[in-house]
């Protein structure tokens, strides 16, 4: 499994969101019933990335496009709050824009939204 290029800096991420593992049903009357659906739930997490160099960024679109098959595949990821490495992929494929830290480009930043699957049981 590809990895992510170790050369950009990962920033602190906006949280994890876990999907429910549980169906929940309104009742007519009475308490709503809820019964587990899935062993697994999906995680998303927003992610910014940093790249130091005009060059950085340019290589990352190459992995993303390349290696990864524009973000529809899955890649490790070094998970920042665990130091666990996952398997995660880039939601809808969407790279987030490349937005300019400096006028020349020289730094740049990226934001987007990883998933993976978390076991429950």
């Amino acid at each position: 499994m590809p990895a992510f290029p170790a050369y950009v800096k990962i920033g602190f991420p906006k949280g994890e969101d876990p999907a429910s593992a549980v169906m929940r049903s309104e009742m007519e009357r009475g308490v709503p019933k809820q019964r587990r659906i899935s062993a697994d739930v999906m995680v998303t997490q927003e992610t910014t990335v940093y790249f130091d160099t005009k060059q950085q960024a340019i290589d990352w679109e190459t992995w993303f496009y390349t290696t990864i098959n524009a973000g529809a595949d899955w890649f490790d990821w070094p998970d920042l709050r665990t130091g666990a490495t996952r398997q995660a992929r880039i939601v809808g494929g969407k790279p987030g824009a490349l937005v300019p830290a400096t006028v020349n480009w020289a730094y740049a930043q990226r934001t987007f939204t990883l998933e993976w699957l978390r076991p429950t049981l």
